[in-house]
């Protein structure tokens, strides 16, 4: 088996339906305001100027690091390979209060942690909380072999 998945994917989507936007908004600003003095310049931060540059890297940066591929032999996250006879990777499930659930998806009680620990000595080498649907989440535990 061979899945690919990001496992920022719930936050992926809310940032490009709203990088659109900000991109254009700091265009209009540079173009408009500091270029060409037609409209006053809104000093908001660093995306009033350079938000069409920075939105598109701040994406692209976020699905590289949150790259997940897992075989049959082992799962990578970004650049990190964890082999499943080394580690014990497991999905853990979470409930969160109110004041600490992510904006993506406010009204969710249960979340999910992708849990990776060395075999040997339980240490916990990688505990990344998952973004990603439900279907997706199914999809992973299918794919990562039982705890011994």
């Amino acid at each position: 088996m061979h899945l690919k998945i990001c496992l920022a994917k719930k936050v992926l989507l809310f940032y490009a339906v709203i990088a659109p936007f900000i991109m254009y908004g700091s265009l209009y600003n540079l173009i408009e305001g500091v270029i060409l003095h037609n409209s006053p310049t809104y000093r908001v931060g660093v995306f009033s100027l350079f938000g069409f540059a920075i939105m598109p890297f701040l994406l692209i940066v976020t699905y590289i690091h949150n790259k997940c591929v897992i075989t049959t032999d082992q799962i990578r996250v970004g650049k990190n390979e964890y082999k499943f006879s080394e580690y014990d990777v497991q999905v853990r499930e979470k409930e969160l209060p109110f004041k600490e659930r992510p904006i993506t998806s406010l009204f969710k009680k249960n979340y999910y942690d992708l849990v990776v620990k060395k075999v040997n000595t339980n240490h916990v080498v990688l505990e990344k909380s998952l973004d990603v649907f439900k279907k997706d989440i199914e999809n992973i535990k299918k794919a990562i072999p039982e705890a011994r």
